[in-house]
């Protein structure tokens, strides 16, 4: 039969030491907490203007005009810049052959433009209104794809042409709102013209 014999042996350390290698310890996980810190997303815009107006023209023309009353912009390293429109904005397309004339307007509380993924979505009380067709468009949230030329939301939304409303659950559309189709259609309803 083995002996097996057990032996322990315990070191006494001193505070001091005990003391400064808790510090170390503690000031590593501090290190590890500010490297996390620094390499989280800047929350703070590299710029940022108020009261806002860009107009873009092709040959001489204004093609459209957004104005809004504040404007962030975040720098994103390898992936294009994102600018925010906080407080909402507002867009006027003009009319290519009659260059003073308003052929549609978007409104909305809120809005975001990806420029590296060429996309701009606006959000909250959103109003699409084609002044040349007569035609209003109210949803939550519209997407507007540079890169396909479309403007999609998969929210409820509500169109109100001249003769009738109509309801449904999303939509896609080209970016002028001139022609469009509802996905889920929920109904319709006639307006009477006459009084």
């Amino acid at each position: 039969m083995s002996n097996i014999r057990f032996t322990s042996h315990f070191y006494l350390i001193p505070k001091s030491v005990a003391i400064v290698f808790l510090a170390a310890l503690l000031s590593c996980n501090n290190e590890m907490e500010e490297i996390k810190r620094l390499s989280v997303a800047d929350t703070t815009p590299s710029s940022y203007a108020r009261n806002v107006s860009i107009a873009e023209s092709e040959s001489g023309r204004i093609k459209y005009n957004l104005t809004a009353t504040l404007l962030n912009r975040y720098e994103s390293s390898g992936k294009g810049s994102n600018t925010i429109f906080p407080e909402g904005f507002r867009v006027v397309f003009y009319d290519s052959l009659q260059p003073g004339l308003v052929r549609t307007e978007i409104t909305a509380e809120y809005g975001e433009d990806n420029e590296g993924k060429r996309i701009m979505e606006a959000k909250s009380n959103v109003i699409v209104i084609n002044h040349l067709k007569g035609e209003k468009l109210n949803t939550e949230q519209l997407i507007w794809d540079k890169n396909t030329r479309k403007v999609y939301s998969d929210k409820f939304v509500t169109i109100t042409t001249p003769d009738k409303i109509i309801y449904g659950e999303g939509m896609e559309s080209d970016e002028k709102f001139e022609r469009w189709t509802i996905r889920k259609p929920r109904g319709e309803m006639y307006v009477n013209d006459n009084k």
